[in-house]
């Protein structure tokens, strides 16, 4: 008994295993679901079929008979990635049988419930029931297939002794493992959505300061050249005062969007704060261009509150970093944005 036990935790350590990593690698994917793309059904089907696999070898000894789990990886593969997750997950599956065992009886009528089960996933995918239902159900159809195939073929003692624990460890198995799955990818989820909101600025949609100053620090540590541009909007407060803060925060977004758009290819733009941004390019060269040509498109890119058309224009202070801390960078930059600003705005300056 105490071996049986050992064999059925290493085979829901398995799965556990395998979907872990499967969730933590695809978790900018999540959730996984029927209409995911297709590489992503692809690769969480492939996941599942290596796990059957393996459960497959690791099979679960009960006297002379050897099961095994790997109806759960096949039900969680239909379950989140609907008919193709599950199509793929069968054939690796009949793929490795056939390495395994080679052509034989047992081989051909595994292969047609894999069809049957197919066949029933895409009916399944067609009825709206919830995802843990439908789990349930596939679990379900499986064991009877199990049940279907074994009866008749088996006597009394041997259906009692092998296929009713088979049953109870298949039901407890695929319990635990969904809800193991469930859990992980919510957590994941949130886990992405908080770490969005710590970094990204809700206003413009634009990495926050701490994201961008987080940029700088690595340009540093890379220990290539960098430029940072401190690009900071005229006459703000002004707009402001003028057309109410509704305004300000469209203006804030246009001058967000705008600066993504025609950044460089290696530059990373952020909002630093009010009417700040910063914009972090790697490389030293062409620079001054490249800072007069954002001027030049923010002056010449139309900016409409409410049908009204208010000019628009930034000021830049400029800095090429040398072997120095970012945040010295920063400040030789800063400092060159109020020059410009004292000489007129709407133009760039460099430290």
């Amino acid at each position: 008994m105490g071996i049986v036990i050992n064999y059925f935790v290493i085979n829901i350590s398995l799965i556990f295993l395998f979907m872990s990593l499967t969730l933590y690698v695809m978790r900018t994917v999540l959730p996984i679901q029927p209409t995911s793309p297709l590489f992503v059904r692809f690769w969480f089907g492939v996941s599942n079929g290596l796990t059957a696999i393996l459960l497959t070898i690791n099979a679960i000894e009960l006297g002379d008979a050897r099961i095994d789990l790997r109806l759960i990886p096949i039900a969680l593969a239909a379950t989140f990635a609907g008919p193709f997750g599950a199509i793929v997950t069968l054939g690796l599956i009949f793929i490795g049988r056939m390495t395994i065992h080679g052509m034989s009886a047992p081989f051909i009528d595994a292969v047609l419930m894999f069809v049957v089960f197919f066949l029933f996933s895409l009916v399944i995918s067609r009825v709206p029931i919830s995802r843990g239902r439908g789990y349930a159900i596939y679990i379900g159809f499986g064991a009877l297939l199990v049940l279907i195939r074994v009866t008749g073929s088996v006597d009394m003692d041997v259906f009692v002794n092998v296929f009713v624990p088979y049953f109870l460890m298949l039901s407890l198995g695929a319990w635990l493992c969904y809800w193991a799955a469930k859990k992980l990818e919510t957590h994941l989820w949130m886990f992405l959505l908080h770490t969005h909101r710590a970094t990204i600025d809700e206003l413009t949609g634009l990495p926050n300061r701490y994201r961008t100053l987080e940029q700088m620090n690595d340009m540093e540590m890379s220990g290539k050249p960098w430029t940072l541009l401190v690009i900071d909007v005229d006459h703000f407060k002004q707009l402001n005062d003028t057309y109410g803060h509704l305004a300000g925060d469209a203006a804030l977004r246009h001058i967000g969007q705008t600066l993504e758009r025609h950044r460089p290819p290696a530059g990373f733009v952020g909002r630093y704060g009010g009417e700040e941004f910063l914009l972090v390019i790697e490389g030293g060269e062409g620079m001054t261009k490249v800072a007069e040509g954002i001027v030049q498109t923010v002056r010449h890119t139309t900016f409409e509150f409410q049908g009204e058309r208010i000019p628009m224009t930034v000021s830049i202070g400029a800095a090429i970093a040398g072997h120095e801390p970012s945040m010295v960078v920063f400040e030789r930059a800063d400092a060159a944005l109020y020059e410009a600003k004292r000489n007129g705005r709407d133009q760039v300056r460099f430290a």
